[in-house]
């Protein structure tokens, strides 16, 4: 019987795809056929096992016709097959009643049509979910059983009508392959075939009805499934197409485009705008991109009255003199070339200021002031002595490097600062100047003051009697008396400087009274 039934349903389901595909090779959009496979499930008198709510759930497997009728729906004719089954246990029934199962080989074959919703928003989507519906017939083959150890049982084979709902989604994986995953609930036209409420021993002449719920039996399919399409959407047409823009009349809502536009037209027949920048494709230089109707369709990303690709700074706003770049400190260099952007310069330093006019930028010249030479970083040489004024404590006296640019000092006159450092006395074991130190003192102070850039140190000695601590303080404070004398007499504190070093560098061994008073002395050296 089973045999019979999937013979004439497989001769039914063949014929229709022939009528399909005769249909096809001369219609405006292609046909697409669909081999799939997935779970079926059951809902009815026996219970649930919808979206795997509870086992078992069996393997199915299908196959399907897709027309196109327009962009917002597609004719379908849909066959599937396989197993559904359920058993449970009925706790307030008694034996055999309270335990009951079955599992039955079922086929449908319906006509209906996709409700494509991608249709409100782009029929090229690649992505395209949808709902379908349709209406058809059913067979089933149902193995019914009882008890506990399956010891009633009994077969039920039935056709009839059945309704047929669902819902998917079609992924386009190129112009002609693509994958489907869908849902569809078969519901069958009579409460027969699941045997629920009806022992194998009852007279068979009694329709199998619902006993528990009003409502008929029905099973549900999860698939997924490979598309393939047949035919070619956008070949030679022979529907009526006025404005031949390739977009038949029927669904054409823009049946006299001008010829200028017929090559860029979108889904409905209408001159197309991809960057929806209100500038149609055709018109538009950059259509891929949103840009102003001034400029061809193509953009001004910063606003300056320059189109990007005429622009050398699209990202700034800029001048018509710049080429679009800006210019913020005024100088005639643009911010792009400008090393100095903020502060107005000049062309020839790469828009860095040069306030003396010497060739050397600003921020690079040590004497930003004064012009001077390259080779002086921008300073210049004031007393010709070969040393620039930035490295010459003397710039306006000729000098030596030795010296840092400033005058060698003379021999009678560093004679002349030794012998006054050997004229300097303190009272016994105190850091106190005697009087007849002060003229020697004096003497050293024109000295500094003719040598106005020169510094000076003074060194505190002493001998090795008594205590080395003691002697180094004493050393010290020595020194610093002389240095408070000289500060009274106008040599300012910066260029000078007192060390005290005990009797830690004798000039002679402190082996008797006269190399000791010799090792007793103030020694002063001057410096630049």
């Amino acid at each position: 019987m089973m045999h019979k039934y999937l013979g004439r349903f497989i001769t039914t389901a063949f014929a229709m795809s022939a009528l399909m595909a005769a249909q096809a090779q001369t219609a405006d959009a292609p046909m697409s056929v669909e081999a799939n496979f997935g779970l079926r499930e059951y809902l009815g008198d026996q219970g649930s096992s919808l979206f795997f709510a509870k086992k078992p759930d069996y393997q199915g497997a299908g196959i399907n016709f897709g027309y196109y009728l327009n962009p917002m729906f597609d004719g379908v004719v849909n066959f599937s097959a396989g197993d559904v089954g359920y058993k449970r246990e009925v706790s307030w029934q008694t034996e055999p009643w309270k335990y009951q199962s079955f599992r039955a080989n079922t086929m449908d074959l319906t006509l209906g049509a996709r409700f494509k919703l991608s249709s409100f928003f782009n029929e090229e989507s690649k992505v395209i979910p949808y709902l379908y519906g349709g209406f058809g017939g059913y067979y089933v083959h149902s193995q019914v059983r009882w008890g506990n150890q399956n010891e009633i049982q009994n077969a039920i084979t039935e056709m009839g009508a059945a309704v047929q709902g669902g819902a998917g989604v079609s992924f386009n994986l190129s112009d002609r392959i693509g994958l489907r995953w869908s849902w569809t609930a078969t519901y069958t036209m009579n409460d027969r075939w699941d045997g629920a409420n009806q022992p194998g021993d009852a007279d068979p002449s009694m329709p199998l009805v619902n006993r528990l719920w009003k409502t008929n039996d029905m099973w549900g399919y999860h698939a997924i499934g490979i598309t393939m399409a047949l035919g070619e959407s956008k070949g030679p047409s022979k529907c009526k197409d006025k404005d031949e823009d390739g977009v038949c009349d029927k669904y054409d809502l823009c049946k006299n485009t001008p010829e200028k536009y017929r090559k860029y037209v979108d889904s409905v027949g209408c001159p197309a705008d991809r960057d929806r920048d209100s500038v149609y494709d055709a018109d538009d230089a950059c259509p891929d991109v949103r840009g102003l109707k001034k400029f061809a369709g193509c953009p001004d990303t910063d606003g300056d009255g320059i189109e990007d690709s005429k622009d050398r700074c699209p990202k700034e706003a800029g001048s018509a003199e710049g080429g679009g770049c800006p210019d913020k400190d005024g100088d005639g260099v643009l911010d792009k070339d400008d090393k100095c952007p903020s502060v107005a310069g000049i062309l020839a330093l790469n828009g860095c200021p040069d306030r003396d006019g010497d060739g050397v930028e600003d921020g690079s010249d040590k004497c930003p002031d004064a012009a001077g030479t390259i080779a002086g970083e921008g300073c210049p040489d004031t007393d010709g002595d070969g040393i620039f004024d930035n490295i010459d404590k003397c710039p306006t006296k000729p000098g030596i490097a030795a010296n840092k640019g400033c005058p060698e000092i003379k021999i009678e006159t560093k004679k002349a600062i030794e012998q006054a450092a050997k004229n300097i006395f303190f009272e016994t074991n105190k850091d106190v100047l005697k009087t007849e130190s002060y003229d020697d003192i004096d003497r050293l102070v024109k000295i500094l003051k003719d040598y106005s850039e020169a510094s000076v140190i003074i060194e505190g000695h002493t001998d090795s009697d008594g205590d080395p601590a003691k002697n180094l303080e004493l050393s010290q404070r020595r020194a610093d008396a002389v240095v408070v004398y000289m500060l009274g007499k106008g040599i300012s504190p910066e260029r000078m400087r007192a060390v005290g070093f005990g009797d830690t560098r004798p000039k002679v061994p402190n082996t008797s009274v006269l190399n000791k008073a010799t090792n007793r002395r103030v020694e002063i050296l001057v410096t630049y």
